[in-house]
């Protein structure tokens, strides 16, 4: 999920998500959370991801792509995951399916609310320097993303990872050794965060320039989104909190 496609899909969006407030829209990262918290087993992480999913989906959001974003931070979690495996495949599984969960709630809210609209509540209640922090924070996690994905498809022009010939490029490729793997994807990540860093303060210089002193406004079209969505989103986010939690209560009633 690269950032210029964050940005056309917040800002373009036309659906029933889209128009709501983002004080309503708020609902979807604290079911997430929420769920994410109270759960001890898979069937409402699961049922809490089908469910966030089929609101994307309503929202005419690209479902396929939400799904694969959500799959990125699997690896990291799966070594905390497969820390905690004590025999038991159900707790790797309950780890990995927060992470998920989390991931995609947390899209549904960014995919919908443009960025000023998003970050205008937190730069005027947090402290300056907090404020200013996120605002940077969340254009450099997908500028790192963007960074990341140029350098893999640099790899795939090279052969990829691969240490034999590539007879299907027009150029002359043998891919990279195994034996230097450490060493590249060493370079290859700090090479990415320098340049990540380098292309926030250029960000960061940007928005100053065009007045920005701390504080994010919303758009104009924040005025507009006023709407019943939020009955439907906070029941929503109240129903999947509370069954996760109905359903953890009556487990420890089994146990008991």
């Amino acid at each position: 999920m690269r950032l210029p496609s964050v940005d056309y899909l917040a800002t373009s969006g036309s659906s029933w998500l889209h128009r709501a407030s983002i004080a309503d829209k708020v609902s979807l990262p604290i079911a997430g959370f929420g769920v994410a918290a109270v759960s001890s087993s898979p069937l409402p992480l699961v049922t809490g991801y089908a469910v966030l999913m089929a609101v994307a989906w309503s929202a005419s959001l690209p479902v396929a792509r939400i799904a694969l974003a959500t799959i990125l931070p699997v690896p990291m979690v799966g070594l905390y995951a497969f820390s905690h495996w004590q025999g038991e495949w159900s707790v790797v599984a309950v780890i990995l399916a927060k992470g998920m969960v989390t991931v995609e709630a947390s899209l549904l809210l960014m995919l919908t609310t443009p960025a000023p609209d998003l970050l205008a509540g937190p730069t005027q209640w947090l402290p300056a320097i907090l404020g200013n922090s996120l605002v940077l924070t969340y254009r450099a996690v997908f500028t790192l993303w963007d960074r990341l994905a140029s350098v893999r498809r640099a790899i795939q022009v090279r052969g990829g990872i691969r240490h034999r010939r590539v007879y299907d490029l027009p150029w002359d490729a043998t891919g990279t050794p195994w034996v230097r793997l450490p060493q590249v994807g060493g370079m290859i990540v700090g090479m990415a965060i320098i340049r990540a860093i380098d292309l926030g303060n250029t960000y960061e210089d940007a928005l100053r320039l065009r007045g920005y002193r701390g504080l994010m406004h919303p758009t104009r079209r924040e005025g507009t989104r006023r709407m019943p969505a939020g009955i439907f989103l906070w029941g929503g986010c109240a129903l999947l909190v509370g069954a996760a939690t109905a359903i953890r209560l009556m487990g420890w009633q089994v146990a008991a």
